[in-house]
């Protein structure tokens, strides 16, 4: 009988960092076994802005984890959520001779073609964080998705080259060492999230993986993997400042309200529906119309989605979905949602949850879980996408930075 292994996950979103921990016993059976949330005090959309409030954030989601685990996140192979508006991709292609064409294509060979994918010119504030094969050609033969031991005399590889800021990935990674978490990987969220809520068949046919954060993140699927991907600058935390805003309440109150009574479409709710609120006062409680508070959420909601649906057109890649969008993130448990997004998107709609593991039912049914436990799917099944950011990136990012004090 083998031994159980055991990995964990930091989800650093916009509102809420979350850890998760997941054990895979000798049959391959992974169970979350621990997690933890966090007020994402210290980060600003992803990104660190006071490295001691995140530092503590982080560290007591982690406590949390460990604490209905009964183990130490430092002692596990940890996945931890990347995003913000700093992440964008490019192209990358590389060609090489393989070493020894009568053994057929090699590991080193694959390297080496990843290596010369890689070798693209960046400005010193930025690094690659992955590099996804969209497909490798041998001989010139188009298509090929595992190259290894077939016959060839040339290996081509064209990828996505997911690029990051190297600021913030710095940032990220000395909250880390403070926590002395150093067995560690950073992954671009909807990346990982796509491994929690997109089946095979989804990312063959073609889908579009939206996940309603408190902003929105989004990637387009097709031929089984990830071809395009954005961040763009709203989601679900303005929906509560509308919230707040239109109901006169704090915004703690209009989150609440949001989560617990929210609809995506005023059409959707009865005329005489009311739900009490607190007043932004703190002096008492007050009903207002739940009709109301969809007629808030709706033209938001809506105006995400067409957002979504330019980007999605503007990708070209618009005509190849035929699995049509799945919606994750807190943003999707929204009623109606799915409904709205059929009509703005023109396309079929679809909650993805995170469900493929045993666990607890508010993680692994909660689509406000798909990044932590798709960071935990992405450890566990090794497909970390080549993450071999150019060396010294950082060091010439000081020098440069030297530079203009000089």
């Amino acid at each position: 009988m083998g031994k159980s292994r055991r990995t964990a996950a930091i989800d650093i979103g916009t509102t809420k960092v979350a850890c998760v921990v997941a054990e895979t016993d000798s049959a391959k059976k992974t169970t979350i076994v621990g997690y933890g949330t966090a007020p994402p005090a210290g980060f600003k959309q992803g990104v660190v802005v006071d490295l001691d409030k995140a530092t503590e954030s982080m560290g007591s989601a982690v406590s949390l984890a460990e604490e209905m685990a009964g183990g130490k996140v430092k002692t596990y192979r940890t996945f931890v959520g990347i995003n913000g508006d700093h992440i964008k991709h490019l192209s990358g292609i590389g060609a090489v001779p393989v070493r020894k064409p009568a053994k057929g294509i090699g590991t080193r060979d694959l390297e080496d073609v990843i290596k010369q994918a890689q070798t693209i010119r960046l400005p010193n504030d930025e690094q690659i964080l992955h590099v996804i094969p969209t497909q490798f050609i041998v001989d010139g033969q188009k298509g090929v998705r595992k190259p290894l031991e077939l016959f060839g005399v040339r290996l081509e590889v064209e990828a996505l080259l997911i690029i990051g800021a190297v600021t913030a990935i710095e940032n990220i990674h000395r909250v880390l060492e403070r926590l002395d978490i150093k067995n560690r990987f950073l992954v671009l969220q909807s990346l990982a999230c796509s491994f929690a809520v997109c089946s095979e068949d989804d990312k063959e046919m073609g889908c579009a993986l939206v996940d309603l954060g408190g902003v929105t993140d989004f990637c387009i699927c097709r031929e089984g993997e990830i071809r395009f991907t954005k961040v763009l600058g709203v989601g679900a935390n303005n929906i509560t400042k509308d919230v707040a805003i239109g109901l006169r309440t704090t915004f703690s109150q209009a989150e609440k309200v949001k989560r617990e009574h929210g609809v995506a479409m005023a059409s959707m709710v009865k005329k005489d529906e009311a739900v009490k609120i607190d007043d932004a006062s703190g002096r008492g409680t007050k009903q207002v119309s739940r009709r109301l508070l969809a007629s808030v959420i709706e033209p938001r909601m809506e105006e995400i989605l067409n957002l979504v649906n330019s980007e999605i057109h503007n990708s070209g890649m618009a005509e190849g979905l035929s699995a049509g969008v799945i919606l994750t993130g807190g943003g999707s448990m929204l009623e109606g949602v799915d409904v709205l997004a059929e009509q703005v998107l023109g396309m079929p709609v679809k909650i993805g949850r995170p469900d493929r593991l045993a666990g607890p039912k508010e993680v692994i049914n909660n689509p406000a879980f798909a990044t932590a436990v798709g960071l935990i799917h992405y450890g566990i099944e090794g497909r970390y996408f080549y993450e071999m950011p150019p060396a010294g990136a950082w060091e010439r990012f000081c020098e440069e930075v030297k530079g203009w004090f000089s």
